[in-house]
């Protein structure tokens, strides 16, 4: 019981800064969106069946989630063997290196490093001047101001978040497993499909949950690298906070929280009932 007790009183001031704060927006917000706020016109659900009855608007939605979606997906693709080829590194010299690279872009402004994407990938930038090259002789591609431009810069800004989770995950493997697949004739890629991948699931989980939080919530990285040409959730909000529509985009900021928090759920049920029929 005395444990208990220090153990909340340790974590009780950073739970409250945490969840004060988030509690009284989601009420703020709750208010707002239904025409509670001052000189509103009271209690009224009419910006919610305005906004879910509009076609734009579920599209708007619908391609926040599939962008995110995308995003999270390369981020896996790209950040596993990216853990793996880390914890097999011997040298000490190559490890900080690499771990550098990897993490050292998290200590630069996300909008500096979306402006820096766009001028990597503008028509006269230094990826179509490479693909221009000889003997290439290739583009000029059309690689901003759309959505491949948005997703190439989420996946540069959001994969050490991918990485992070999957080497901690990858690091607590006992190597003494795959060395017994090993002795039982197995193959390398039996080793990682039979052993490696599946004990790893709980790390991919966790990757693709904080990815896609990121992602579907972006905001900066669509706006620069989309030129307004890309449309998701997070850059309604702010055009109709900068347009005064307070109740619009209480409600838009509400749907954005419970489509991450329900793909979220989805995820963490998966990673219950995969690894609880298990135990």
């Amino acid at each position: 019981m005395r444990s208990f007790y220090v153990s909340a009183m340790l974590v009780g001031p950073a739970t409250l800064i945490v969840l004060v704060p988030f509690i009284a927006s989601l009420v703020i917000l709750g208010a707002y969106s239904v025409g509670i706020q001052p000189g509103g016109p009271g209690f009224t659900l009419g910006v919610w069946q305005s906004f879910l009855g509009d076609s734009y608007s579920w599209t708007v939605i619908l391609t926040s989630i599939r962008l995110a979606a995308i995003v999270t997906v390369l981020c896996l693709l790209i950040g596993y063997p990216v853990a793996c080829a880390l914890l097999r590194l011997d040298s000490m010299l190559m490890s900080i290196i690499a771990y550098t690279v990897i993490f050292s872009p998290l200590l630069m402004s996300v909008v500096v490093r979306s402006y820096g994407w766009l001028l990597l990938l503008s028509d006269s930038g230094f990826v179509n001047s490479l693909l221009s090259a000889w003997p290439l002789h290739l583009g000029p591609y059309r690689l901003i101001y759309n959505e491949l431009g948005v997703i190439i810069a989420l996946v540069h800004i959001l994969l050490p978040f991918a990485v992070l989770p999957l080497i901690t995950v990858l690091m607590q493997q006992p190597p003494q497993l795959r060395e017994a697949a090993a002795d039982l004739g197995a193959t390398p890629f039996e080793i990682f499909r039979k052993v490696t991948l599946p004990l790893s699931l709980p790390g991919v989980i966790v990757a693709a949950e904080i990815v896609f939080a990121l992602a579907v919530s972006a905001f900066v990285t669509p706006a620069v690298l989309g030129g307004g040409r890309v449309l998701n959730l997070s850059r309604l909000v702010y055009e109709n906070i900068g347009n005064s529509e307070w109740s619009l985009a209480a409600v838009q900021a509400l749907i954005l929280l419970i489509a991450a928090v329900g793909v979220l759920l989805i995820l963490e049920r998966f990673n219950r009932r995969t690894f609880g029929r298990k135990a």
